[in-house]
């Protein structure tokens, strides 16, 4: 028996899709870009005009008048929609008002980003230079310093949704505006306007955090529970303190630390659930012999004598993998690790309050003090904080807040500089743009700032993030800073599964039907 044609072909599609179902080819891109288009309210009457590239030029727009700005959330659009371009020309004012951090996005594309200043009017009418914090606790206030230069009277607001301050201002000052936010993240806008025109608006992002709640639990009196409650106190948490054995039904997890003390042994199931799900404990107890949460196991009172004021200690029978310790003066005074979600710290000394008396008294050093700020390090990981302006004019000092704790090192524009303070100093830093690295022990922030002249700064344009932007993406000023030879053909490598592949589905049930046509017009 004789096979049609249609029937061969049959033969060999079935063998493809058993036999070598998948193949992968390459396809060659030509270079090309994407120009992104700011379209919010603050880029209202800016054009980008001709864009003369060598490179053919994909169009993006991103923003509205009532979304805002987010150019970090836009650039990863673009990367999802146009994964092969080559660079993005961005046109934009820079005032990104929320979603994903724009520096941080161009730093992990891989391609530049060049940038093109939008075109406002030429006038410059005022400028307005933010200096504020980006983080601080519920209940504490908040202080911006404006510095504003205007040539004629001027309206200076602050916005968080809504007016929160306005004050009117003329010729060059500073000004202060405190606030007392409620927790959370806020965005707030600082305009410069004459009459209903906005001649300069700045935004700086602020953390508020809520106060740690800490739940100071003990069934037996004694001086453990008043000085961990006390200590607490000065550090400014919100604390809970409950002495009595009665079971008042509390929720654990409505709480950021559990410090217990002396506990009865039905809260011991309670504690681990809490732990397991992700809260923070502190245990003093020596009636606890093991549980799977205590970094401890089996441990046994001994009564020691060492050169602290400390008699009682918890031997243990061994160590839980992951435990790590705290010394004080030679001795392992806490022991600590990860359970579940959460984190949990057990002392193997029984009386820490004597390291507070005795410690001041006779070594002159806050022993307990120490002990716990290290403690809560572990418990509640340090939110390192950097204060520094918006822009500078030329001529002013440049001053940077660190925050709790001094950094390892700081670098401007690839020079180290002495850090011995809290904060550092530049004297008169030059016109331009200036980059610079805060290295703290557990993480680096990369910040940018730029001096200005004030006459010559483009109003209503956050040059330092369009800078930033560019910089650190290897992209420029489109004008000034791209060049062609950097850019070649693209191959992209292609995987075709014949099962999944509607082409090829169709083709094998086109000559099916051509055969099954040719079989029915023989019979």
């Amino acid at each position: 028996m004789r096979l049609r044609p249609t029937q061969w072909l049959i033969v060999a599609f079935l063998l493809l899709l058993i036999f070598y179902p998948e193949f992968h080819c390459s396809k060659k891109i030509p270079p090309f870009g994407v120009l992104m288009i700011d379209r919010s309210d603050s880029m209202r009457g800016a054009k980008p005009g001709i864009i003369d590239s060598p490179f053919k030029l994909k169009r993006f727009e991103f923003g509205s008048k009532e979304s805002g700005t987010a150019i970090g959330d836009g650039i990863l659009k673009v990367m999802d929609r146009y994964e092969e371009t080559s660079f993005i020309i961005l046109y934009s004012d820079g005032a990104n008002t929320h979603g994903e951090n724009p520096i941080e996005v161009a730093s992990m594309i891989g391609i530049p980003v060049y940038i093109i200043y939008p075109s406002f009017s030429p006038d410059m009418k005022g400028f307005i230079s933010v200096f504020g914090p980006e983080i601080i606790e519920e209940g504490d206030t908040a202080i911006f310093k404006v510095h504003y230069q205007t040539y004629q009277t001027s309206l200076l607001s602050l916005l968080d949704g809504g007016v929160l301050d306005k004050k009117e201002v003329a010729g060059e000052g500073v000004i202060e505006f405190a606030i007392n936010p409620p927790s959370g993240r806020h965005t707030f806008e600082f305009n410069l306007s004459i009459g209903e025109e906005i001649i300069d608006r700045t935004y700086r992002n602020l953390l508020v955090k809520e106060r740690p709640k800490v739940l100071v639990l003990t069934c037996r009196l004694d001086w453990n529970y008043k000085f961990f409650y006390h200590y607490f106190k000065e550090m400014g948490f919100e604390v809970s303190g409950i002495w009595k054995k009665d079971d008042l039904g509390l929720s654990f997890s409505d709480y950021d630390i559990i410090c217990m003390i002396n506990p009865e042994s039905n809260m011991i199931e309670q504690l681990g659930g809490y732990i397991k799900n992700g809260g923070n404990a502190i245990v003093v107890n020596s009636s606890i012999l093991s549980t799977e949460f205590l970094p401890l196991i089996a441990p046994k009172m001994i009564n020691i004598n060492t050169e602290l004021p400390i008699k009682y200690y918890l031997k243990p029978g061994g160590i839980r993998r992951g435990a790590s310790s705290i010394y004080v003066m030679g001795e392992k005074l806490v022991y600590f690790f990860n359970y579940g979600d959460g984190r949990v710290a057990q002392f193997a000394c029984l009386d820490p309050w004597r390291l507070r008396l005795v410690g001041k008294g006779v070594y002159r050093r806050d022993l307990f003090g120490e002990l716990m700020s290290k403690l809560l390090k572990f418990l509640i990981p340090v939110r390192l904080n950097i204060s520094y302006p918006s822009r500078l004019i030329e001529g002013e000092e440049l001053k940077i807040i660190f925050e709790p704790i001094v950094p390892d090192s700081f670098i401007l524009d690839g020079q180290r500089k002495n850090v011995l303070d809290e904060y550092i100093v530049i004297s008169q830093p030059d016109r331009g743009l200036h980059n610079f690295r805060v290295v703290f022990p557990s993480s680096t922030f990369m910040c940018s700032l730029r001096v200005v002249s004030g006459r010559d700064d483009r109003m209503g344009i956050d040059i330092t993030m369009l800078d930033a932007i560019a910089n650190i993406s290897g992209g420029g000023k489109w004008e000034d800073d791209f060049e062609q030879s950097l850019f070649g053909i693209k191959e992209k490598d292609l995987f075709v599964n014949l099962r999944h592949n509607w082409v090829f589905i169709s083709m094998l049930f086109a000559i099916l039907f051509v055969d099954w046509y040719f079989w029915m017009k023989g019979k």
